[in-house]
């Protein structure tokens, strides 16, 4: 039986509230065949055991982080599936911790490391012959802080950041990391539909099958 084609690994980053969990929702959608990786499935079972401040948080993130990745990303009997992760890590004195084929959802700023946590999903990409593709959100100010006050995301039951006033504070000294090596794809979600953007991201997809 000829070996299944690896499918590409999808990074997305983002502010929070710009959409990333919505948008990969309408992806597994249209296309079944796609794990999400939420930034919650990365940080909760972590935080469960040490808080943010403790020493040891990030290294525990790292050790879980790279556990996922090699359960996902290298195990040859999800190489056809479509992955997706995020996550979130601000550039801020206030340490907010959070990381389709197979996705990654994520807020990475542009510090050391926001580019190092990336860098390990590019890397895991690589070393296990997916295409990488990294994906960056956008919305304006305005309508990314009515989003994160939303009561449906507040009532989630998740850990979603819902402070807006703390979001329009990281947006104002955080930079969104942007891979400056690889070609990536940057969409506007402030009037899009969700719908819309999934269907960006997946022509996206099968763009790069054809190159790869």
């Amino acid at each position: 039986m000829k070996p299944a084609k690896p499918t590409p690994l999808v990074w997305i980053n983002g502010f929070p509230g710009s959409g990333k969990l919505t948008v990969t929702k309408f992806i597994a959608q249209l296309n079944p065949d796609t794990l999400i990786l939420d930034n919650h499935t990365l940080i909760d079972p972590v935080e469960a055991k040490f808080p943010p401040l403790h020493p040891d948080y990030l290294k525990e993130r790292h050790l879980y982080r790279q556990a996922i990745l090699k359960k996902h990303v290298y195990d040859e009997a999800t190489i056809d599936k479509l992955v997706i992760f995020t996550g979130m890590y601000l550039k801020s004195q206030v340490q907010c911790m959070a990381g389709v084929a197979y996705a990654i959802l994520d807020f990475q700023s542009d510090n050391e490391l926001g580019r190092d946590v990336a860098t390990e999903y590019k890397d895991a990409a690589h070393e296990s012959g997916r295409p990488f593709l990294p994906v960056y959100l956008v919305c304006d100010v305005d309508a990314n802080l009515e989003r994160v006050s939303t009561l449906e995301r507040i009532d989630s039951g998740t850990k979603k950041l819902t402070n807006a006033q703390l979001v329009k504070h990281l947006r104002g000294k955080c930079d969104l990391f942007r891979f400056d090596d690889c070609p990536g794809l940057e969409l506007d979600t402030t009037n899009a539909p969700p719908l819309e953007i999934a269907s960006k991201i997946l022509d996206f997809v099968e763009n790069s099958r054809s190159s790869f």
